[in-house]
């Protein structure tokens, strides 16, 4: 390993450049600070036999997150056939309140299919991507369309290989996606605000915004690397090319700082890369730390993630975001997900194990275990409003509430 010595401070520079939220709520992808933290967790019970299944419901074949506002649910899934759903759901009984169908591409490849994108909430509106570019503007309080727009017209790309898998961003007036060009829709029309000056092979990674002496970047990947873009018109300022297997580039960017240090990983490589306003510089780099879609969430000085593939020699980690050095290692975890809440790493393997355990540098050791779902769980747990989310493959959707 390649080591050098990287600051380290904190993110929270977006929350102003995003929709207000209410305390608790996971409205867009990686949670209410993009962090893939929620921070508003006093009350939160790790003990997991202190919880209990409050209602079930079956959502359609794919891997979209659950995300929430207002007392709603909402998540996405494919019917195995021809067509595509995007679901709202009391959040409190299951019950769903509407639904919104169309046509849509399975795209099973190497998996089950169906859509990977979470349905971001911005106010009154819903927006959703489909497994084939389908964006999708609904109103989120009765599901009704109010514009739609075609990625591969817009684009003028093929179809990706595994379809496409970035959630929008809701940035200022517009929404953006990364499809190896990334795009800003006008939130309100649909209609193109730019598109970046790049043309590389789609990546399935969600675009980052963040700020940096005052100015806003994007930090958007692609099958062959990540950019630096300006946010105001998607200009490239900054690269890093990474060649990755599949060309399936699929996490998403972790912002180390408010000074630009960014965790770039997949499942070639590791790196922490150094943002200076002009341009990117690696700062150390591991190529045995792989991970092809999981993101890694940031405590402190310590990052956790997950450390290989599909199986259960994939490795659970912690590492120190200045040197890469490990601060511990656990094996036989699987191809887990984790998220942040409060200082508990809330874990769900990919055989439906949901665990437990402190954000921890030190030592690891898991507070509970309990198995839940079976089939494959690919897809991010989502705390909010007091409540635990976890999907599988096959479209079970389970809410765990306190017991």
């Amino acid at each position: 390993m390649n080591t050098k010595t990287l600051p380290v401070l904190s993110i929270a520079t977006l929350a102003y450049l995003i929709q207000p939220l209410t305390a608790g709520e996971w409205s867009r992808w990686h949670g209410p600070n993009g962090d893939n933290i929620v921070e508003a967790a006093k009350n939160f019970n790790p003990d997991l036999n202190n919880w209990k299944i409050s209602w079930q419901e079956q959502v359609g074949l794919g891997y979209a997150t659950v995300t929430t506002a207002d007392g709603r649910a909402y998540t996405m899934g494919h019917d195995g056939e021809s067509s595509e759903t995007i679901v709202c759901f009391d959040a409190a009984t299951g019950k769903k309140i509407w639904d919104y169908t169309y046509q849509g591409d399975l795209i099973p490849k190497m998996h089950v299919g169906g859509p990977n994108a979470s349905v971001v909430i911005d106010g009154n509106n819903a927006y959703a991507i489909s497994k084939d570019g389908q964006v999708i503007n609904l109103n989120a309080k009765n599901g009704k369309k109010n514009w739609s727009a075609k990625l591969i017209e817009l684009l003028e790309i093929e179809l990706p290989n595994w379809g496409f898998g970035s959630s929008a961003v809701v940035y200022k007036g517009d929404i953006l996606i990364s499809a190896g060009k990334t795009i800003a829709l006008d939130k309100r029309t649909g209609e193109p605000s730019w598109i970046s000056n790049v043309d590389r092979a789609a990546g399935y990674g969600t675009p980052v915004v963040f700020t940096k002496s005052g100015k806003d970047y994007i930090a958007a990947t692609d099958a062959d690397g990540i950019s630096i873009l300006n946010a105001s018109n998607g200009k490239e300022i900054g690269r890093h090319d990474q060649k990755v297997q599949y060309n399936l580039n699929a996490t998403t960017a972790t912002m180390l700082n408010d000074e630009g240090a960014i965790f770039f990983h997949n499942n070639t490589n590791s790196a922490v890369l150094d943002f200076d306003g002009k341009s990117l510089t690696e700062k150390w780099s591991d190529r045995k730390l792989k991970n092809p879609f999981t993101s890694s969430v940031k405590y402190g000085n310590s990052l956790y993630g997950l450390n290989g593939k599909q199986g259960s020699s994939a490795i659970l980690y912690s590492l120190n975001t200045s040197t890469g050095e490990h601060n511990w290692e656990v094996r036989d975890y699987g191809f887990a997900s984790l998220i942040g809440v409060g200082e508990t790493l809330l874990i769900l393997t990919e055989d439906g194990n949901l665990i437990t355990a402190p954000a921890n540098a030190k030592e690891y050791k898991e507070i509970s275990r309990k198995k839940l779902i079976d089939k494959t769980c690919w897809t991010n747990p989502t705390y909010a409003g007091g409540k635990i989310y976890i999907r599988n493959d096959q479209g079970i959707l389970i809410c765990l509430t306190p017991a």
